[in-house]
């Protein structure tokens, strides 16, 4: 992060049990603001963001500095645009298992279709959710603004509105808080994104009735001061600018106007000196840098055109050709928070930044890390599962490995792969106390659900994340000896013991070794893969019943 600039690869409180889990793409003028609500033991999460695994593990790494994320009960779904909910179907396993999610009926009608599994609960105009410590969140519709399911989420008690779209702004002097430019940017965005006036009105007077003293929008800052001001953007907004334009296509002089304009912004936005001719080849110039840059172009093109009272001439008319398909990369944004991922929780190959930006250049080939590796195995699936029925089988095993999969999960742990009755996980090397937690926790709920015995398996050591098939994968394909060794390790493992590889066991701070030993059936044991390996010491012990 440049200085003076949030450093957004953390959650920040705004308020007690507040939290903005948010990011910002300061090159695309862009953020994104998920947001956390506590609620004694339970949690709400607001909008949680785009659908990229990616963005799973930064909102995730996030909500795991506050919390475990399985007390997350409810999710709320302001809209049905992807950059608010098309993170939800990679987040479902990791919350409450019970989890819930809230919208309009309009909206609910459109999330299935990215995958999500869990209930949808449909709420109307002055429904409200009694939270469990007896406060009041309520929902209020939002029609056309700028979706016809839209609707913001308000806590009396605190007066915070969480107001979706209304109030976002695009700015690359992003800040956490409104600065004295927002109303501005925000009367811009709505009339570029909003086509009705009656449906800012209708917004404006909804707002009036109630008491508002904190502002939470999906893009931009937190606004906590001058409400009314902000308020009086939705009765001076004029919608449908879009409209208007496209009404007056702009001549020859007038196209030259915007070409300078367009010009010198991209010389200082994109530090390029390159003179250009013509808008199309600026345009394609900008399109290298992403399809957020080729949209603040739009955006820019689109002021200057209104100032002059013509059509943005990017938005109609142009010829493309067949066989030179003119695209933008749509990999720029996600690939600088794979970046900062890669960096923080990998270590990137022991080595620097440009370790990182190499990867990324090469579509994650390989990538090296110290990992804790995990094995659970189902003891006697196969015995069990032969003399029942399907669905029988199949609601045994869903209801096992998500129960292993959550203590994993809250664990900080990542689940790389589901095996049948078998799962492999990993936790990085900073987080080794608590994939023993996560072991611990996985036969202590296996035992109190009565569910098959399962035996686990742990080593430490160097591993290749292979970025194998689906180009998007971020749970890499995992090889290397201690990802063999903890099969192995977990081979020798009965229902309900644990076997720690040597190397993980001796990693464990000293007071943790020594509660182990404390544990039933403490022994050390050899194993050996294969006949011509060596052998390979590990320690062995039955975890705790509560």
């Amino acid at each position: 992060m440049s200085k003076g600039k949030l450093d957004d690869s953390h959650a920040v409180e705004l308020e007690p049990g507040l939290f903005w889990l948010g990011f910002a793409d300061y090159e695309a003028g862009f953020s994104n603001n998920p947001y956390l609500l506590l609620d004694d033991d339970q949690a709400i999460l607001f909008d949680p963001g785009p659908g990229h695994p990616v963005f799973r593990d930064m909102i995730i790494q996030k909500i795991q500095e506050i919390a475990a994320p399985s007390i997350i009960r409810y999710i709320v779904v302001h809209h049905q645009d992807p950059d608010l909910c098309g993170l939800i179907p990679y987040l479902e396993d990791f919350l409450h298992p019970e989890v819930c999610i809230i919208a309009h009926p309009r909206t609910g009608l459109f999330l299935p279709y990215y995958g999500m599994r869990k209930p949808i609960l449909p709420v109307g105009d002055g429904d409200s959710l009694r939270l469990k410590s007896g406060r009041i969140l309520e929902f209020h519709h939002t029609p056309y603004v700028h979706f016809a399911g839209s609707m913001v989420s308000f806590l009396p008690e605190r007066g915070i509105l969480f107001s979706s779209d209304i109030f976002g702004v695009f700015d690359r002097e992003w800040s956490l808080y409104a600065t004295k430019d927002y109303p501005r940017l925000a009367r811009e965005f709505l009339e570029h994104y909003v086509c009705s006036k009656d449906a800012l009105i209708y917004a404006y007077k909804k707002f009036k009735s109630l008491d508002i003293r904190k502002i939470l929008p999906q893009h931009g800052g937190v606004i906590e001061k001058d409400i009314e001001r902000f308020l009086e953007v939705l009765r001076e907004a004029e919608p449908g600018v879009l409209i208007r334009e496209l009404e007056n296509k702009p001549n020859e002089g007038q196209l030259r106007l915007l070409l300078e304009s367009a010009s010198a912004w991209t010389r200082e936005w994109m530090g390029s000196r390159i003179e250009f001719s013509d808008l199309t080849k600026l345009k394609a110039f900008v399109l290298e840098r992403g399809p957020a840059t080729v949209s603040l172009l739009f955006d820019l093109l689109t002021r200057e055109a209104a100032r002059i009272g013509v059509a943005n001439p990017l938005t109609l008319g142009q010829i493309h050709e067949w066989e030179r398909p003119e695209g933008a990369a749509a990999n720029p944004l996600v690939d600088n928070y794979r970046k900062r991922l890669l960096s923080a929780q990998y270590s990137i190959l022991h080595g620097t930044e440009s370790n990182a930006d190499m990867l990324i250049q090469r579509r994650f080939n390989a990538l090296k890390a110290r990992l804790a590796i995990l094995f659970v195995d189902i003891r006697g699936f196969t015995k069990w599962s032969s003399d029942r029925s399907p669905d029988e089988v199949i609601g045994m095993l869903n209801k096992e490995e998500g129960s292993i999969i959550r203590a994993i999960n809250a664990s900080g742990g990542r689940v790389n792969k589901s095996m049948g009755d078998g799962i492999l996980a990993y936790f990085t090397e900073s987080r080794l106390p608590e994939c023993l937690f996560a072991c611990l926790k996985i036969q202590r709920e296996i035992k109190m659900a009565g569910l098959l015995p399962s035996g686990v398996g742990v080593d430490l050591g160097e591993v290749i994340m292979g970025d194998i098939g689906e180009e998007l994968r971020v749970d890499f394909t995992i090889i290397g000896n201690a990802v063999n060794q903890a099969s192995r390790f977990c081979d020798c493992a009965a229902g309900g013991q644990i076997v720690l590889g040597r190397d993980f066991f001796d990693a464990l701070p000293e007071q943790t070794r020594e509660a182990l030993a404390s544990m039933p059936d403490f022994e050390e044991i050899t194993v050996r893969r294969k006949p011509q390996d060596p052998e390979r010491q590990a320690l062995r012990f039955r975890a705790a019943a509560d």
